[in-house]
């Protein structure tokens, strides 16, 4: 009896299906179903925006995303584990997958967010009065936040008065992208702020000196990423101090840099942002906006397969 057992063996591991470990991806945030259901969501599903992403790459590839299966890691909520159905995938197919994968790891590799801040020491204004003390470049770095600001095309005194009231405003609204300007720990930033309207480039910056005065320079900012370079000439994004009158007139961290990425048209808010009940909705037209847009912002913010940091394959 033993020996027909074996025989139906093969017929029952046909029947019943086999996965084969691929690979295992590592992202840069959360992939849980639901984020904000916290630890105890135990269920190993993966958000349903990574996993549309992730077969649409399959489909641009030629790949089948049936003969993929995907699973979230039980202990790491931001790992997936890529499977392959029934050995599927000839050998070929199987190095486009990989390629998929390095693609965009090398991409979000080559990908950067350092900046170069270059002063114009020679004008500087130091009170009191002696050398700025100032080296002629400092580099620098952003650290995105998570989510989108969004800026409301009316005056603080009337967005105050809302909240106050509990009334309903309307306006143009654009999504912002805040980023933090991490600066070399042996300076510290007084006051940022940018010179002129139309061109984001240039700006006016106050550092405390070594000495303890107080130095106030023109600068003028490079980033390095060609990505986001790009956009900021071709004016589909604009970068600003966030203390900058333009991106908002409440007091905000002076480390805080922003990229206007564009409107959403006018909105009816229930209440003054950032308070208004509709954030939600807003926070997915800023990024269906943003996504619109691509690199290097899809590599920091949303779900989608940019978010990838590495590959471990099987």
């Amino acid at each position: 009896m033993k020996p027909r057992y074996l025989l139906l063996l093969p017929l029952l591991l046909t029947l019943t299906g086999c996965k084969e470990d691929f690979a295992t991806l590592h992202f840069q945030d959360s992939v849980r179903s639901d984020p904000k259901a916290g630890p105890q969501y135990s269920d190993q599903l993966v958000h349903e925006a990574y996993k549309q992403s992730i077969y649409t790459a399959l489909s641009a590839q030629g790949l089948d995303p049936d003969a993929i299966a995907l699973e979230r890691d039980k202990e790491d909520d931001k790992v997936i584990h890529l499977r392959l159905v029934d050995y599927s995938l000839s050998p070929e197919q199987r190095g486009s997958l990989k390629a998929l994968f390095e693609q965009v790891t090398q991409a979000r590799n080559a990908s950067s967010m350092n900046l170069r801040l270059e002063l114009d020491n020679a004008h500087a204004s130091v009170k009191p009065s002696g050398s700025s003390e100032l080296p002629d470049r400092i580099d620098a770095s952003l650290e995105f936040e998570p989510e989108f600001g969004m800026l409301l095309d009316r005056s603080y005194d009337d967005s105050m008065q809302a909240i106050v009231n509990e009334s309903e405003i309307e306006g143009p609204v654009s999504c912002k992208i805040t980023a933090r300007l991490a600066m070399p720990t042996s300076l510290k930033l007084i006051a940022y702020e940018a010179l002129e309207k139309d061109n984001s480039a240039r700006g006016l910056i106050s550092l405390l000196t070594r000495s303890g005065s107080i130095a106030k320079v023109e600068l003028k900012v490079h980033f390095d990423d060609p990505d986001l370079t790009r956009h900021l000439q071709q004016d589909t994004v604009h970068a600003w101090p966030s203390s900058s009158r333009i991106t908002q007139p409440a007091p905000v961290p002076l480390d805080e840099f922003a990229f206007v990425i564009g409107s959403i048209g006018v909105q009816t808010l229930t209440s003054a942002l950032p308070f208004d009940t509709r954030k939600d909705e807003l926070q997915a037209l800023c990024d269906q906006k943003m996504q619109s847009l691509g690199r290097p912002f899809t590599f920091q913010m949303g779900r989608t397969l940019d978010r990838l940091t590495r590959v471990d394959y099987r």
